[in-house]
């Protein structure tokens, strides 16, 4: 999928994102909301880093269509990511 195309109108735009620990072993982390200023996908193609300014950005893992999602509703849009190695669902909430 082609990420930075399909997420590109977002730019600019306010998003939440949450990250939840699977394995349970921390305690919920409160949803935090950013800016999203610039989109970029990682060399080795593993990684979006997504920036919430000129040098901070959220890496989310990009592991393939049965892990990683990108769902559009009435809702508003909600990219979905799950990193089974180190037990984290990553959601970004667009068009909240």
């Amino acid at each position: 999928m082609k990420w930075e195309e399909k997420l590109s109108r977002w730019l600019g735009s306010q998003i939440e994102v949450h990250i939840e620990d699977q394995a349970g072993l921390d305690p919920v982390a409160s949803p935090k909301k950013m800016k999203l200023e610039k989109i970029r996908i990682s060399e080795d193609q593993d990684y979006m880093q997504m920036y919430m300014s000129e040098h901070q950005f959220l890496a989310i893992p990009l592991r393939g269509e049965e892990h990683t999602s990108l769902i559009s509703s009435e809702h508003g849009t909600i990219l979905r990511s799950a990193d089974i190695a180190a037990q984290l669902v990553y959601k970004v909430h667009f068009g909240f």
